[in-house]
C-alpha cells in the first residue's frame, strides 16, 4: 500500500510524544502490507528532517527498514506545516516500534482509517457543586484506557497521554522527595532558598496555586477553562506545545482570562532522553509556538515531571524557571472524581501547588469539590509565578542551618532568616 494511497484517504493527528495511539486493525496490516507511521507535525520540512536524521543516529535500530517522507499538511483542516511520516515494511510489528520508540522519547503514532463513532454514553450524574448558583457538569464517560481519537469539528482529533507505571514511580518520588523539603524547594528543583511550613504557619500564609498539564482537549480544556472562570480563579496551564498549536483559540482564552501559560515541551517526550540540541529545541520551539498566540512563558514543566540538572541548565539558558508541585492529585492514574477529591482533602493544604491535567473529565467532573475543598483550607488561589513570587519574599538560604550548627552569632542568624539585603550581609561577614 503506497505513500499516495495514505495521504488521499487519512487525516494528520497531533502528535504528543508519549502517547501510542495504535489504531483498529494495525496489527493485521502489518502482516497484509505495509504500515503508516507518523512520527510528528512540524512548522516547517526542515524541522521535520531534522527529527528523522536525529532518530537515525540515535537510534538506527529504530529507523532501520522504514521509508521517511514528509508531507504537507491540509491548512484548511489542519493548519499550517508538514507531517514526518514512515512506511514500514511488511511484517513488522508497528505496535511494538511505536512503543520503542516513544521509551526512547520519540513520537510515534501508527496510522489507520478512523473507527466510526460510538453511540453518546448516557451523562454521569452531576457532582455535588462548590456553590447551588454554579451549573452541572456532565462530561463524558471517562476511561482508564487510551481511547480512539474523537474528532473534533475541524476534522481533527484529540490525542491523549498515558503515563507507564515508570512515570507513576517517577511522580510520586517527587511528592515525597517534596515532604521533606519546604515549599518553594519541592516546587523550584534547583533553587537554593527555601520556606518550610513552619515559616508559612507563623506568616500565616494562605497562597495556593492550580495548575494543569497537557493538552488542549477540544471539549474539556474548554470546560475547565469555564469553571475556573466562573469561579474567578487564576491557574497556570501547561499546554503540549504540538497540540496547542492547532487550538491558539483556546490558548488566547486563557490569556484574555487571566491565567498563565507555561511551557511543557513541544511533544511531551522523556527529555532525559535527548541530547542537549534536542532538548532546546523542545523548549524553545514550545516557546515559539506559545508565543505565537500572545502567551509569555516563563515556568517549564519538564514532561512527566523528570529533569537532569543538564536539563534545568537548558531551560534556564531559555529564559525559563523550571518547576514541579507539591501535591499529584493522580488523576491521571485514577480517572475517579471522588478519589482526586479525597486525596486533595488528605494530602493538600495552605502553600500546595497542585497539579491536575487538562484532558480528563473525571478531573473537571472532580474540579468544583477540589476548589470548594481547597476554600474550606483557606486557600487564596494565585498563579504559580506568583505562588513563588510571594514564597521568594519569605526564603531563606539553604546554608543557613549549617550557619546555625557552625555558631554563627545570633545577629546574623536572624539577619539571613529576614532574608534579603541584610541576610546577604550578615553571610558575607560569616564567610
Amino acid at each position: 500500500m503506497g505513500m499516495r494511497r495514505f495521504r488521499s484517504s487519512l487525516f494528520a493527528l497531533p502528535l504528543a510524544a508519549g502517547a501510542l495511539m495504535a489504531l483498529p486493525n494495525t496489527a493485521a496490516r502489518a502482516a497484509d502490507g505495509p504500515s503508516l507511521l507518523q512520527l510528528g507535525l512540524f512548522q516547517r520540512e526542515g524541522d521535520a528532517w531534522w527529527a528523522w536524521d536525529s532518530l537515525r543516529r540515535r537510534s538506527p535500530d529504530l529507523a532501520d527498514g522504514l521509508s521517511p517522507a514528509v508531507v504537507p499538511l491540509d491548512a484548511r483542516r489542519q493548519g499550517e506545516g508538514v507531517a514526518l511520516r514512515a512506511t514500514a515494511p511488511v511484517g513488522l510489528d508497528v505496535t511494538a516500534l511505536c512503543r520503542r520508540m516513544l521509551g526512547a522519547g520519540f513520537g510515534c503514532l501508527v496510522l489507520d482509517a478512523p473507527p466510526p463513532a460510538p453511540p453518546p454514553a448516557p451523562p454521569l450524574p452531576a457532582p455535588p457543586q462548590a456553590s447551588p448558583q454554579a451549573p452541572e457538569i456532565r462530561p463524558p464517560a471517562d476511561s482508564a484506557q487510551l481511547a480512539p481519537p474523537r474528532s473534533g469539528g475541524d476534522g481533527k482529533a484529540d490525542v491523549a497521554i498515558t503515563y507507564p507505571p515508570e512515570a507513576a514511580r517517577t511522580m510520586a518520588a517527587i511528592e515525597k522527595s517534596g515532604r521533606r523539603k519546604g515549599r518553594l524547594g519541592a516546587v523550584v528543583p534547583d533553587t537554593t532558598l527555601d520556606v518550610m511550613p513552619a515559616t508559612l504557619k507563623e506568616e500565616g500564609w494562605n497562597l495556593c496555586a492550580l495548575t494543569f498539564d497537557d493538552g488542549p482537549h477540544r471539549v474539556v480544556t474548554r470546560q475547565i477553562l469555564d469553571v475556573l472562570n466562573r469561579e474567578k480563579i487564576p491557574a497556570t496551564y501547561f499546554p503540549v506545545a504540538s497540540v496547542a498549536e492547532n487550538q491558539g483559540e483556546v490558548i488566547r482564552d486563557f490569556i484574555a482570562a487571566g491565567h498563565e501559560i507555561g511551557n511543557h515541551s513541544l511533544t511531551h517526550a522523556d527529555l532525559r532522553a535527548m541530547d542537549p540540541e534536542a532538548q532546546r529545541h523542545e523548549i524553545a520551539e514550545a516557546n515559539r509556538i506559545l508565543r505565537g498566540f500572545g502567551a509569555n512563558p516563563v515556568l517549564f514543566r519538564p514532561p512527566y515531571g523528570r529533569y537532569t540538572p543538564d536539563l534545568l541548565a537548558i531551560a534556564r539558558e531559555e529564559s525559563m524557571s523550571p518547576v514541579l508541585w507539591t501535591v499529584d492529585t493522580r488523576d491521571w492514574q485514577v480517572r475517579d472524581p471522588d478519589r482526586i477529591v479525597q486525596h486533595v482533602k488528605t494530602e493538600a493544604g495552605t502553600g500546595s501547588v497542585l497539579l491536575l491535567h487538562s484532558t480528563y473529565p473525571s478531573t473537571l467532573n472532580a474540579l468544583p469539590r477540589v476548589i470548594a475543598a481547597m476554600r474550606a483550607k483557606g486557600c487564596e488561589f494565585v498563579t504559580l509565578s506568583e505562588w513563588i513570587e510571594r514564597m521568594h519574599q519569605l526564603a531563606t538560604p539553604a546554608m543557613a542551618p549549617t550557619l546555625v550548627n557552625a555558631g554563627v552569632n545570633a545577629g546574623a542568624n536572624a539577619a539571613v532568616k529576614a532574608g534579603g539585603k541584610a541576610g546577604d550581609a550578615a553571610l558575607r561577614t560569616a564567610n
